[in-house]
């Protein structure tokens, strides 16, 4: 097994190591390929879908199989305000009913760096530690 931290590597034996990778690879590249496979059929339903839907009102359709499977197919839209100048002009006084506005601030890396030494910085920032991630290179 070969470990490398930066630019620095180093051979170790640990069989449980060895395996939870080998294990991690193998799976991921099943769920790859299988994510793949299901996609297909996710296209077909979708479409089947659509047409279920043609003259309704209605958003979603659920069917079931002869096995006792069942899936629920929800169509939706996502709207973002890209103009929000002239849709307030467009909305006149229902603009605050129709639209919520947000402010939001967001730490630089410098800051996360800062924030990780500093009680003071950390009384004033909201500091999760974030779960490993592990991906195939």
């Amino acid at each position: 097994m070969l470990v490398k931290i930066g630019k620095t590597e180093t051979k170790i034996h640990d069989k449980s190591l060895e395996n939870a990778v080998n294990e991690f690879a193998y799976l991921k590249q099943k769920i790859d390929s299988l994510n793949d496979e299901l996609k297909a059929f996710k296209e077909i339903i979708i479409n089947k879908a659509s047409e279920q839907l043609l003259g309704s009102d209605s958003l979603s359709v659920s069917f079931e199989s002869m096995n006792e499977n069942k899936v629920k197919v929800s169509f939706g839209w996502d709207v973002k305000v890209s103009n929000p100048d002239t849709l307030a002009v467009l909305l006149g006084d229902k603009f605050d009913l129709l639209v919520k506005s947000e402010m939001t601030y967001k730490a630089e890396k410098r800051l996360k760096e800062l924030a990780l030494n500093d009680d003071g910085l950390k009384e004033c920032l909201e500091i999760k530690e974030k779960a490993p991630s592990v991906s195939l290179i």
